[in-house]
């Protein structure tokens, strides 16, 4: 079988995360936390990371600033085998960065960020990744700007390569242009936001699911629903996938993760709901570990866990 290849389209950061913020300081509050430190991070780039350790090719678009903070998340991509070439370097901004706040009781964190470069990039970036690579597969987020999010779907679905919409960060955007979707896949604030509708019970998220597909037309909505697991909708049947049950220390790239996890395994020709279970698989490994792209596991360590939790692989 060949290996998948696959482009991410997204944001790249510098992520300052703190460790012990366990309440969050109201205006002029101090909170004293326990640790602090400097990883690559952005949605986009720990997905490309992700999909490097996975085992596929991959292409990542983005754009970092001239700087040193940029010239170290780019090293980090190349280091992982990430093909960088279209990765775009604007002198006029700065490398975006994000402050994660992680409760290391939970596992949680709340992020503020500074988006930098991610604002400049342009569908000119992904045209031109698309006109001279061939890819089964095009993954993209929301942390960019929205005619870029609109136009990679539009220059992708013109050459027939399914698009996965890894619906984050958190917002309310028009989904009239992302019609035809191979796969929308919101995290629980993420479809809040989108829907309007808060998925705290099962009969929630079934509701949430159907207004995405009414409004959306994928082909699958994909609801991730934490430690509850994912709802998988097809416009004809509703599935709820467990997850698997682990001690959760830092839940950062745990989405970014899945979502890898998740494409790879399509591209590969596993049914989506075993591929739904690699990927709660890798995300399981990833939130038990400190980090963002540091946490993601390879493709041999999921392999392990799963043999190790239902006797085999998938």
């Amino acid at each position: 079988m060949k290996r998948p290849r696959i482009l991410i389209v997204g944001s790249i950061n510098m992520d300052l995360f703190v460790e012990g913020a366990n309440a969050i300081p109201g205006y002029g509050e101090s909170i004293r936390c326990r640790h602090y430190g400097y990883a690559s991070g952005g949605k986009g780039s720990n997905q490309a990371f992700a999909v490097a350790k996975q085992g596929a090719d991959v292409v990542f678009v983005g754009c970092i600033g001239d700087d040193e903070n940029g010239k170290k998340v780019k090293a980090s991509l190349d280091k992982a085998g990430v093909n960088t070439d279209y990765l775009v370097i604007d002198p006029d901004t700065q490398t975006g960065l994000a402050l994660m706040l992680v409760d290391d009781k939970t596992g949680k964190y709340v992020s503020y960020v500074a988006m930098g470069g991610n604002d400049r990039l342009s569908p000119e970036a992904v045209k031109k990744a698309l006109d001279e690579n061939e890819f089964d597969m095009v993954v993209m987020q929301l942390e960019m700007p929205l005619e870029t999010v609109y136009r990679t779907y539009e220059l992708a679905r013109e050459k027939g390569i399914p698009v996965f919409l890894d619906a984050g960060p958190a917002m309310s955007i028009p989904l009239d242009r992302l019609k035809g979707l191979f796969i929308i896949s919101p995290n629980e604030a993420e479809t809040e936001a989108l829907t309007g509708i808060n998925i705290d019970t099962n009969e929630n998220a079934l509701k949430a699911a159907k207004w995405l597909y009414e409004h959306a037309e994928p082909q699958y909505v994909l609801l991730k629903m934490g430690e509850r697991g994912a709802l998988l909708y097809s416009g004809k049947e509703f599935k709820f996938i467990e997850c698997f049950k682990v001690k959760a220390v830092d839940s950062t790239a745990a989405g970014d993760t899945f979502g890898a996890a998740l494409a790879i395994r399509l591209c590969k020709g596993c049914k989506i709901e075993d591929a739904i279970l690699y990927a709660h698989a890798a995300a399981g490994i990833c939130v038990s570990r400190l980090g963002a792209q540091t946490s993601i596991p390879t493709e041999e360590e999921v392999e392990a866990f799963l043999q190790e939790r239902i006797g085999g692989t998938l």
